[in-house]
């Protein structure tokens, strides 16, 4: 099969002409109305190494609203990019619903102009162009007219047979994003919960990460009669549970449950039984990755510690029936719950491990400083990483960092979360191991301070101070550089490498000088 042709870097795709619609028309908020949860599956075509290639995904989460205004709309169009746009339509005949195209769907700043530029949806037929496959937008207002069908809580959409949606640039040319099947089914958020008079506990979950570390997570559990719900399942899924049931010391949880919408990614998502099985990269070599088990996910109850523990695995993952690897978001191997004393406490200080200095020149670098964070009090109790941050000095004064100096902080931030970084100038190497780069001079001193901030309660570790021109205390630090990266790496929700990301959902894997590598979704 030939490749479906797109000739330009998707930053620079759109350019100025006239399309039907116009341009401030960009709709990034719908009308007040009726909103229908859309659990999606399709397919189509995606942009990489600046081809169309196919594209096939399903559990997406989307959105169509019967708005009070009398119009319909539609959120993302196309499911390979992820714009946080609506389209805008109304009821036809019968069950139809219809939009009339082209409209703009995705918009960003041009990096010389600063104007905005568009890309629109069309519908779209295949043509041949200096002998590659490629699609055009199609002529006339009435083969612009785009068709679902809503009927008995399902949307399909209906195109003639070798037509497809696709994201086009003002001119006409195509993107290489497209969709050419399309169907969805109503499925609202999960609502199971513990009810009223519940025993509700904060749990502590240790269990084993598939690389055979030992990982502590906090959830919540629940006990009502012979129902327990477990809930916090994922960092993108609080304040929803999966049931289980009770009889004597074993509790059992179904194969797969239903967990909720993870409305960051836009995606639904499953609590599994899973098991460790064999899967296959790209190169196409074998690696060791859960899998899907049909038998139910057992825990034993220890009724005199309160706690649950299995020797099975946990999987919370996208979809109701897809294992592969880049749609797992957690896997919790031989978990054991047990109660959680949330207490407030002041963290243990910050390890110094490694120091680079800025270097002002023209053509210098920023300073560096790795450091290693607990998440632990003095008397080794866990605490709740939602309260911990850190501060960083430089000569004795805290620092505050700027949109001005730091791509990826968008206020003024002087209290750093821990659960903050962007594999940029805030690295996270695991869940402890972190570099912090800066761009000032050290005179004299760096260091840094762990804090517990709850409201009005602020709990410090002390400050950990490195002096790169002689130590006064005599501490050392290693001799060891701060690590630099050396490839960073993006990949869809399909597995697929991809050169250049737009917006989207995509699971970003950065190697760095030491072999080491870390992973991480991210929503552009």
């Amino acid at each position: 099969m030939k490749k479906i042709y797109s000739a330009l870097l998707f930053a620079a795709l759109f350019s100025t002409g006239a399309m039907a619609q116009n341009e401030s028309e960009l709709i990034t908020q719908p009308a007040a109305g009726k909103t229908v949860n859309l659990y999606r599956t399709t397919t189509g075509y995606e942009s990489v190494y600046y081809y169309g290639i196919p594209h096939e995904s399903t559990g997406d989460w989307q959105r169509l609203v019967f708005g009070d205004d009398g119009a319909v709309y539609l959120e993302n169009p196309i499911n390979s990019i992820y714009t946080k746009t609506w389209i805008k339509g109304y009821r036809a005949e019968g069950d139809t619903i219809a939009f009339q195209l082209p409209q703009p769907i995705y918009a960003e700043e041009d990096i010389f102009s600063g104007d905005l530029i568009y890309g629109y949806l069309n519908r779209m037929h295949p043509v041949e162009e200096d002998d590659k496959s490629t699609f055009r937008p199609n002529e006339g207002e009435e083969n612009q007219v785009l068709k679902y069908v809503w009927r008995n809580d399902s949307l399909v959409m209906a195109l003639p047979e070798g037509e497809m949606i696709g994201m086009c640039r003002a001119n006409g040319a195509w993107t290489s994003y497209a969709e050419g099947t399309y169907k969805a089914v109503h499925l609202d958020n999960n609502t199971v919960t513990p009810p009223t008079g519940a025993d509700v506990f904060d749990g502590l979950m240790l269990y084993m990460d598939t690389e055979g570390q030992s990982q502590l997570y906090p959830v919540k559990y629940a006990f009502n009669g012979s129902d327990v719900y477990l809930g916090d399942l994922s960092a993108n899924i609080k304040g929803l549970w999966i049931k289980g049931e009770k009889d004597g010391e074993t509790v059992t949880f179904p194969a797969t449950s239903y967990v909720g919408i993870d409305t960051t990614t836009a995606c639904y998502v499953y609590a599994s039984s899973a098991v460790m099985g064999e899967g296959t990269d790209e190169m196409g070599s074998k690696y060791e990755k859960p899998c899907l088990s049909s038998d139910p996910l057992v825990f034993t109850y220890d009724a005199e510690n309160n706690s649950l523990s299995t020797k099975g695995m946990l999987m919370i993952h996208k979809s109701k029936d897809d294992d592969r690897s880049t749609n797992i978001f957690d896997s919790y191997r031989y978990a054991m719950v047990n109660p959680w004393n949330r207490e407030p406490a002041a963290p243990m200080p910050p390890l110094l491990t490694a120091y680079q200095p800025y270097d002002p020149n023209p053509w210098g670098g920023p300073g560096g400083l790795q450091f290693s964070l607990s998440y632990y009090s003095a008397d080794f109790n866990y605490l709740d990483p939602s309260h911990l941050y850190y501060n960083l000095y430089i000569d004795g004064e805290v620092q505050t960092f700027s949109p001005d100096d730091y791509q990826n902080v968008d206020t003024e931030m002087t209290d750093v979360p821990y659960s903050f970084y962007d594999q940029y100038e805030f690295y996270k190497y695991d869940e402890n191991a972190r570099t912090i780069y800066f761009y000032k001079e050290v005179k004299e001193k760096i260091g840094m301070e762990a804090f517990y901030i709850d409201g009005d309660t602020r709990l410090g570790s002390g400050v950990a101070e490195y002096y790169p021109y002689g130590d006064p205390t005599g501490v050392k630090m290693t001799d060891a550089n701060v690590k630099q990266i050396k490839s960073v790496e993006f990949y869809d929700l399909s597995g697929r490498k991809v050169s250049n990301p737009t917006k989207g959902i995509y699971l970003r894997t950065v190697t760095y000088s030491d072999g080491t590598k870390a992973s991480r979704k991210i929503v552009k």
